[in-house]
């Protein structure tokens, strides 16, 4: 099983996509909520179904911008067939929600630099900015955060 070496940088693109919507509760949108609980749950599934394969593997690595994910690759042909299914559906399952935001970021750009221009980013304010403004965003805009609510709502 061979993961696309680009995924611990996108990893870290969709953390700190998540980690940048988080913030005070009344600015933060359901769709960085929903990923933020995606996320972690995806973690979670994979510290318990890799928790012996990082202990035996990657004890030592410090964990962060995709590290242990480098590490348990180097050691793909040695963890555990659970830890590898998981690995492999966590990738799965991020690289489609960060392509999805990817598209709709360049799906909207007129709108993020347009309407939403003087929207100071972080919190989610620039994603309640485009959701607020859906009705008016070009079609491929809306269509773009359709998709996301979609994927942050599986």
């Amino acid at each position: 099983m061979k993961h696309p070496m680009r995924f611990p940088s996108r990893l870290g693109l969709l953390s700190m996509l998540v980690i940048f919507s988080m913030g005070s509760a009344s600015a933060q949108t359901d769709i960085a909520k929903a990923l933020q609980q995606k996320l972690a749950a995806l973690v979670t599934k994979l510290e318990n179904s890799c928790a012996g394969d990082i202990k035996k593997y990657c004890s030592d690595v410090t964990r962060g911008e995709g590290r242990m994910i480098y590490c348990m690759q180097a050691h793909e042909d040695k963890i555990s067939a659970r830890c590898a299914y998981d690995l492999e559906d966590a990738v799965s399952i991020v690289q489609s929600s960060t392509d999805t935001l990817h598209d709709a970021v360049a799906a909207c750009k007129a709108e993020i630099t347009g309407i939403c221009g003087n929207t100071i980013p972080g919190q989610g304010r620039i994603a309640a900015c485009l959701i607020a403004n859906k009705s008016t965003a070009s079609k491929d805009c809306a269509d773009a955060i359709k998709r996301v609510e979609t994927v942050a709502a599986e």
